[in-house]
């Protein structure tokens, strides 16, 4: 009786569903700020500020009810088919940027002056909450933001005769 338990304990223990594997990047830019939060499938959350000459790497352990909270919303977010979202009669503003790799696919999407879904815009302040809840720990790990080169830098003003 007592094998047949420990089997069926082994057995039922392997069951659960394997987690996906991702990489997230989260950036936000306005005239006070510049940053990019990374998240992946761990616990640790970087915090790269952009708004200095240098970047500045950071990060943070996150708890697991952030994590998971993170990981949820990852989960059921739908990405919109257009991938950028601008407020053309604000020149300035706030500008936020998500990026979510899988094994599959990339999906970005950038949104500005309050144009875009409201879900990201809510998502984003709730990553903005989460990272200032914390202390974060200066580290040399180096990111390629190339992908958010494309949906970040705007085309340049016209030019007047």
């Amino acid at each position: 009786m007592r094998i047949l338990a420990i089997i069926l304990i082994i057995a039922f223990s392997g069951c659960q569903s394997p987690k996906k594997k991702f990489d997230f990047t989260f950036y936000k830019g306005n005239i006070h700020e510049s940053f990019y939060l990374k998240f992946n499938s761990s616990d640790t959350l970087y915090y790269i500020n952009a708004y200095a000459y240098e970047e500045q790497t950071f990060f943070t352990i996150l708890s697991s009810e952030e994590k998971e909270k993170i990981q949820n919303i990852l989960d059921t977010i739908t990405f919109p088919k257009d991938e950028e979202f601008v407020n053309s009669l604000i020149e300035d503003g706030e500008t936020n940027a998500f990026n979510l790799k899988d094994d599959k696919e990339s999906k970005k999407l950038m949104i500005h002056g309050q144009k875009g879904p409201n879900q990201f815009w809510s998502f984003g302040e709730s990553l903005v909450k989460i990272k200032n809840l914390h202390e974060f720990t200066r580290t040399n790990k180096k990111f390629d933001f190339r992908v958010f080169n494309k949906i970040l830098n705007a085309p340049p003003p016209p030019i007047i005769n």
